[in-house]
């Protein structure tokens, strides 16, 4: 395996231990820490920085900034930061031309899996009805 990507709410579940993982996503998410191909791209920092500040359903980082939450589950997951680059910025907009997907975090993520070739882990359904068509892949968590 090339490794996972983690979905920004898989890297948040995976640490808070707010919700239970899959076992498939475990597997996944353990092999890939083992062969140092676990991965979280840099949009997922963005992203929960906007989450964090919504009125309903925000996930709890306690007394630190999104910033610093983010390096240390980073750190805790041994996962490998992947920028954003050139290659992954040109296939975001290609996402939106193939799927008529809009979110910018999901199109970025789905461009990290088609660029990178590994499959996403997520929960997220529009991108589960996007894999269901062959576009990228998922380990459903």
């Amino acid at each position: 395996m090339r490794g996972v990507l983690l979905d920004t709410h898989a890297l948040y579940w995976l640490v808070s231990g707010t919700q239970p993982l899959s076992d498939e996503a475990l597997v996944a998410i353990g092999e890939s820490q083992e062969a140092g191909s676990l991965c979280v791209s840099a949009i997922t920092a963005w992203e929960l920085s906007l989450a964090i500040r919504k009125p309903k359903n925000a996930p709890e980082i306690g007394d630190v900034n999104a910033g610093k939450w983010f390096r240390q589950a980073v750190w805790e997951t041994a996962a490998k930061l992947i920028s954003i680059n050139l290659n992954i910025a040109v296939e975001a907009a290609n996402v939106v031309a193939a799927t008529g997907h809009k979110d910018p975090g999901d199109c970025y993520l789905m461009a990290t899996a088609r660029v990178r070739r590994m499959p996403i882990i997520s929960r997220d359904r529009a991108m589960q009805a996007i894999a269901a068509t062959g576009y990228i892949d998922i380990v459903s968590c």
